[in-house]
């Protein structure tokens, strides 16, 4: 006879299998006299099974502390073992989320937010760890990647179950089917990807750096090892830094040690950052001279200034303009619900654009990043309303921007995108519409080499050693 309170331990996947078929007959009988559906309501025993057979071998890759902590993959279990793969998949993000949101307190929360969020009021509604939750999960996801807290392929992968979450999970509504295997290997990803992975290599360099900085007195004499560790750092992990670190520097608020510190080490992020941050940051000092934030402005005008970044600074208050309309097209782009949303941002676009298609050169890269994103969609479909002013857009490219479209199959947003057999098949066709409107035969090999390559290689077209080599002739 049962006792009370005891615990009744399943010793082999056949009692699994009896118990899962039991239940499964039971909830049927039981909605069926509600008078409410029956069929279809729960996943096939046999698809329950081949994740609950491949668990054990998959949950080990968890250390024991990290398991004791794992609520909510004993949630993911519970809902695959009673045939809810929609709700099994939600928990399993909600556990991926808030992993990462641990992983951004745990590494630096300040170097995260100022190389995350690049609008400064919105900046400054991020202060502590409760903040993170306002933060879009795109977003999250994307600054882990830049920080060096994930790896691109990890993003890569997350970025694929994020956009299943949206669309095939209980977060809304859906009648998409997910199988038992596909849901384990999610989980193995999220595991091997996050829950069971910290930050190592260089990113552990900018981890010490950003401590440093905030907490030692440096002097001349300290900069020798502090260059060399710079110059040996990812271009992407340079750039995050320096987006923390002019972020750190324009604060009012900074202590005047820090400060000093910063003015030390800047010069060197800035001669191995990327063009597109120094860019960047002319940029944000053009917010600040728009949003009359004087003291921001002014601390902006002199980090260029002693990084000698001044030929970076905008000169027509329309970049502004442009750059904020980019920022609110990619949030809307990136979020739930972006077909109906795109069209007003899309078109508020288009009207800094004059009909010559001439434009900024600051903003040059992330305008062609973004009508190409926009353009290509998201692996299902495009904004119906939007791309038409899309492809007015994209007709009015000349070379400068042809060569930002060819430069994208580095960028690992667009590399992303490109595991979707749709996206990869409009950025084929942008690319051999390109083909005839350029007279520059390096460039037109370039996208020849693109239109020709077949979609299942196009991400990794960035490897091929023909593509590098001619790209290299382009002088990108």
């Amino acid at each position: 006879m049962k006792k009370e309170n005891e615990i009744i331990v399943i010793d082999s996947n056949n009692d699994v299998g009896s118990t899962v078929n039991a239940f499964s007959k039971g909830l049927q009988q039981y909605l069926e006299q509600l008078n409410l559906p029956s069929q279809n309501v729960l996943v096939s025993p046999d698809e329950r099974m081949d994740v609950i057979e491949n668990l054990p071998r998959v949950v080990t890759r968890l250390a024991p502390e990290n398991r004791n902590e794992a609520m909510y993959i004993s949630k993911f279990i519970a809902a695959c073992g009673a045939g809810l793969f929609d709700a099994a998949l939600n928990f399993l993000w909600n556990e991926t989320v808030m992993n990462l949101r641990r992983k951004v307190v745990r590494f630096d929360l300040d170097y995260f937010l100022n190389s995350t969020i690049t609008d400064s009021k919105r900046r400054s509604n991020f202060k502590t760890e409760e903040d993170l939750k306002k933060l879009d999960e795109w977003e999250l996801i994307k600054g882990c990647k830049d920080t060096g807290i994930i790896t691109e392929i990890g993003y890569k992968h997350l970025d694929y179950i994020r956009d299943m979450r949206n669309h095939a999970s209980a977060a809304h509504p859906n009648h998409n089917d997910l199988d038992g295997l596909q849901l384990t290997s999610w989980l193995q990803t999220c595991i091997k990807e996050v829950l069971a992975k910290e930050p190592e290599g260089p990113v552990l360099e900018v981890k010490r750096l950003l401590n440093n900085l905030r907490t030692n007195i440096l002097s001349e004499n300290d900069l020798p090892p502090i260059v060399a560790n710079i110059q040996l750092l990812p271009t992407d992990l340079v750039d995050s830094t320096i987006r923390a670190v002019f972020g750190m520097y324009t604060d009012p608020q900074l202590d005047v040690q820090i400060r000093n510190n910063l003015k030390l080490v800047a010069p060197a992020l800035w001669r191995n950052c990327s063009n597109d941050s120094k860019k960047n940051s002319g940029l944000k000092y053009a917010v600040f001279s728009a949003n009359a934030d004087l003291d921001r402005k002014g601390y902006a005008h002199e980090f260029l200034k002693f990084v000698e970044g001044l030929s970076f600074l905008p000169k027509e208050q329309i970049i502004v303009d442009m750059n904020q309309a980019l920022d609110d097209l990619l949030m809307v782009h990136n979020s739930y619900n972006n077909f109906h949303n795109e069209p007003p941002h899309a078109r508020l676009l288009s009207a800094y654009v004059p009909p010559t298609g001439d434009i900024p050169e600051l903003v040059i890269s992330k305008y062609v990043k973004a009508l190409t994103m926009c353009s290509i969609g998201n692996g299902y479909g495009v904004s119906e309303s939007a791309i038409v002013y899309y492809n007015e857009l994209i007709n009015r490219f000349k070379d400068p921007q042809i060569l930002e479209f060819v430069k994208l199959i580095n960028d690992s947003d667009i590399k992303s995108r490109l595991q979707f057999t749709s996206c990869a098949k409009n950025y084929k066709s942008l690319s051999q519409e390109f083909i005839n409107r350029t007279a520059n035969l390096n460039l037109r090999k370039v996208l020849e080499i693109i239109s020709n390559t077949s979609i299942k290689n196009l991400q990794n077209l960035n490897k091929e050693s023909e593509f590098i080599r001619n790209l290299k002739q382009l002088g990108v």
